[in-house]
């Protein structure tokens, strides 16, 4: 199945964001350049910073398999050359974490050429220094490039809204 078709799969299932809006994440996925040049990265924010929140910490303490399957779910349909990268972000649990990336490589899950397929995926770990802003998607790609962890500034998405109806009850 091609990337058109593992997107179309997750958009028909109706999987959804954990967060607030709970965004649609076939849709999501959908907004991915096909045909860019340059690599893309899944960014995985288990970071939590929060106070009072412990929502993340239970999968990656308990599950951490899961946070790989679901970090390499988004980038397997682009991950076409051997050298197809991501990066998973996160303080929380980093020693749990880290052994279970490791033991995915050692198994075969993650690499250069995964199960002889000629196809690789690799996740590198970046442990942060809790932030509780580097939980907004674009403060956490600041913090990844070496950059203090604020949110960039920009303009609101209204993808597929008008205007007009993005404020109307």
């Amino acid at each position: 199945m091609g990337p058109d078709g593992i997107v179309n799969e997750v958009k028909n299932s109706g999987l959804r964001g954990r967060g607030g809006a709970g965004f649609s994440t076939g849709l999501k996925w959908s907004f991915v350049p096909k045909h860019a040049a340059k690599p893309k990265y899944v960014l995985c924010n288990g970071d939590e910073s929060e106070p009072g929140t412990c929502k993340d910490r239970l999968i990656f303490e308990h599950d951490p398999h899961a946070v790989i399957e679901g970090v390499m779910m988004p980038g397997w349909p682009w991950a076409r050359r051997p050298d197809t990268s991501t990066f998973a972000a996160s303080i929380a649990t980093s020693e749990i974490v880290q052994k279970a990336i490791a033991d995915a490589y050692a198994r075969g899950f993650l690499g250069k050429n995964i199960f002889g397929s000629g196809q690789g995926f690799d996740i590198f770990w970046h442990g942060g220094a809790g932030a509780y802003e580097v939980g907004e998607e674009s403060a956490l790609m600041e913090s990844l490039e070496g950059k203090r962890g604020i949110p960039r500034i920009r303009p609101p998405s209204l993808r597929g809204w008008s205007v007009g109806r993005a404020y109307r009850n």
